[in-house]
């Protein structure tokens, strides 16, 4: 492990052992707007990136020098991992310094081979555990999503919820149905989109879910929390978010939306158009979509 310039790795990496003209290989490779967002937010700032980046060269050994490490002005490594944040600091003026796993005396192949292995097994963070972290580190500019991202801590630990310990805050639970990353992009859309109209305070959000979701449970009460009944899907459940955002919008105050107004509305929904087959059709946003057009359809006629 090593702590190398960021100007003096550019001159000193490639992207892919094949390509010979590195800069051409790094924009071949990463995307530049993330690259330049990360330079904005991370080398701009003078912040330290949270994990190393991965090297890879085909010499067998440097020399030390007491703490430090001599490496000879014409070694080249391969970027194994970290090509984003390496290539961010093409677009900053200040220069990083990285933290570097640098792999030893590695052939073509076996670069090739650990680049796989690494690549390969990387998994990308839950979207539940990603919110979650949008409540602990509450990032500014992003005022809605920390709003749906507590509304949704409310909604997994108030006893009056009908959610109460029933959602999985960080997508490790196996065995919970309903995850945050399902509700919270969801309830961040009814956040800016009903702030403006009631600029509402956090607990009549929270009152107007409770009463909203206690109105869906009431479509089925003994189906509520069966993944396989009606109503107690993720899928479907965005899809009565957006139209409670609807029926918010319409209505004269927050106060007037009341738990039997919500569950008069909900009433006119036809089942049969929740049906498992339809609703596993339904994948994504756009399948989301059109589960909440034809759910909107019906309740408002």
């Amino acid at each position: 492990m090593i702590v190398i310039s960021g100007r003096w790795l550019l001159k000193h990496t490639t992207p892919s052992w094949r390509i010979k003209d590195p800069i051409k290989g790094f924009q071949r490779i990463v995307n530049e707007a993330r690259a330049k967002q990360i330079a904005r937010t991370v080398l701009d700032l003078g912040r330290a990136f949270p994990n190393a980046i991965t090297l890879a060269t085909n010499v067998k050994s440097f020399k030390q020098s007491g703490s430090g490490i001599n490496i000879p002005d014409k070694t080249k490594f391969l970027v194994v991992d970290g090509q984003h944040r390496l290539w961010a600091q093409n677009f900053s003026e200040k220069i990083g310094q990285y933290a570097c796993i640098v792999h030893l005396n590695k052939s073509e192949k076996e670069m090739a081979e650990l680049f796989l292995e690494i690549n390969d097994n990387q998994r990308r963070v839950p979207s539940s555990l990603r919110w979650d972290l949008v409540r602990l580190v509450r990032p500014t500019g992003d005022e809605s999503g920390v709003t749906a991202a507590e509304l949704v801590y409310e909604l997994a630990t108030r006893k009056e919820s009908p959610f109460y310990i029933s959602i999985d805050l960080t997508g490790e639970q196996k065995d919970v149905s309903i995850k945050q990353g399902s509700l919270a992009p969801e309830i961040k859309t009814l956040v800016g989109r009903v702030k403006k109209v009631f600029n509402p305070t956090f607990e009549e959000y929270v009152s107007l879910l409770t009463r909203f979701f206690s109105a869906v449970r009431s479509l089925d009460p003994d189906g509520w929390g069966d993944p396989t009944s009606t109503y107690y899907k993720a899928r479907v459940l965005r899809a009565l978010i957006r139209v409670l955002t609807d029926i918010v919008l319409q209505a004269d105050s927050l106060e007037s939306v009341t738990a039997r107004f919500m569950l008069t509305s909900l009433r006119k929904i036809e089942p049969a158009t929740l049906t498992d087959e339809r609703v596993r059709a339904a994948q994504g946003s756009a399948g989301v979509t059109d589960l909440y057009k034809e759910i909107s359809k019906q309740v408002f006629g």
